[in-house]
């Protein structure tokens, strides 16, 4: 095969070389193209290369080239049989092709000398099979889109889909693939029934019962009764848990500072919390009732008693049931309220304990707690001094 090497310039309108040739010599004439433009290299990327020739009595030929490399606008054609068969002046150019993109070289001049021993071939115009072949599918595509057909794949369509199963069955959908590793289909049965079923593993995936019940069948999904799970539980959201479908609910909380609260909704069965009620479980280990404080200073009435210097003020806690009043009092006159303990901190009944009165002469006075709050101290003189400390339950 004679290979002819040319090297043609996009950005000149004449290519003068004649290449020549015999009429019938099929396959016999390789032409290897350089294009360029401007004497730079054009890249071929993504373009189709086509061969384009007519003769001085109006035949004419498309036929396909081979890009043999894109990047540096290399391609080849080889002359076909029908680009061959008549001998005869033939002004030929190569045409490049990108979806809308198409530019063409000059005419390049093709003289076919005569075959006497065969003649002419007689040929209709010539356009390769490749473009046959695009033109019928052009077609095909433009009658499937008025015929409203969804594609087999990346199709979409509105409106609702309808499976009517053949008699007999009821499998609405199914999904196979040719190797089998895939067998499955969505049933519909009569009575309301609907599931999935892995047929290949002879297993049901999910269903909606003919009561409307949906389950689904899977090893790694923690059903609603009677599971268990094995590892950890993390919950992301504070209110974690919620307790009880009967009377008032309890929620599971976590607080800001990693405590645990537990607390009883404000009505029954509802929806939000008496956080006033609940027990909390701290970081450090202890626990804390709602009705828990911690030490509250005692407001005394400076009138029938005074704090004494250098020691604790008076004050109270609660703790669970237990309240513990503590602190060192002087100038205190008999039967006099010296202070009122906080509401939550006073006792169902009367509380009347002993205290030491500081000596020497050490003697002793009765240290009252009223249901009320007050505190009264009896069997006392103002200039004595009293250290205590009250527990009691509430």
């Amino acid at each position: 095969m004679r290979n002819e090497e040319i090297m043609i310039d996009l950005a000149d309108p004449v290519f003068t070389k004649t290449i020549r040739s015999r009429q019938n010599d099929k396959n016999g004439l390789k032409i290897t193209v350089y294009v360029r433009e401007k004497g730079q290299l054009v890249d071929l990327t993504g373009y189709a290369v086509k061969y384009e020739a007519i003769n001085l009595i109006g035949q004419f030929v498309r036929d396909d080239a081979e890009i043999i490399d894109a990047k540096n606008g290399v391609f080849s054609y080889t002359l076909s049989s029908q680009a061959a068969s008549t001998s005869d002046d033939w002004t030929a150019y190569f045409v490049m092709e990108k979806s809308t993109e198409r530019m063409s070289t000059p005419d390049i001049r093709i003289t076919l000398r005569r075959d006497v021993k065969e003649g002419n071939i007689k040929i209709e115009n010539y356009i390769s099979e490749f473009d046959k072949l695009k033109k019928q599918i052009d077609a095909l595509q433009q009658a499937v889109d008025k015929a409203d057909v969804v594609k087999r794949s990346g199709g979409m369509m509105t409106g609702y889909l309808t499976m009517r199963p053949t008699l007999g069955s009821n499998v609405g959908v199914g999904f196979n693939s040719e190797d089998k590793v895939l067998d499955m289909g969505l049933v519909g049965v009569s009575d309301g029934q609907l599931y999935l079923k892995d047929w290949k593993n002879n297993k049901v995936l999910f269903e909606k019962s003919p009561t409307g019940v949906f389950h689904v069948f899977a090893d790694n999904l923690l059903k609603k009764a009677g599971d268990i799970i094995n590892g950890l539980l993390e919950c992301k959201s504070d209110n974690a848990i919620v307790l009880g479908s009967r009377s008032y609910k309890t929620v599971f909380h976590k607080g800001a500072q990693g405590e645990l609260i537990f607390a009883p909704s404000t009505k029954e069965q509802g929806d939000t919390w008496d956080w006033s009620k609940g027990v909390i479980f701290r970081t450090d280990g202890t626990i804390k009732q709602a009705t828990d404080t911690g030490w509250i200073q005692m407001s005394i009435n400076t009138g029938n008693a005074s704090n004494v210097e250098g020691r604790q003020v008076t004050r109270a806690k609660r703790n669970g049931d237990q309240v513990s009043v503590i602190g060192s009092l002087k100038n205190i006159k008999e039967g006099q309220v010296v202070f009122n303990i906080p509401t939550a901190l006073r006792p169902a009944q009367q509380i009347t304990d002993v205290v030491i009165i500081a000596g020497p002469p050490y003697s002793i006075c009765e240290f009252n707690i009223e249901t009320g709050g007050n505190v009264r101290i009896y069997n006392i003189t103002t200039d004595k001094i009293i250290h205590f400390s009250i527990n009691y339950l509430v």
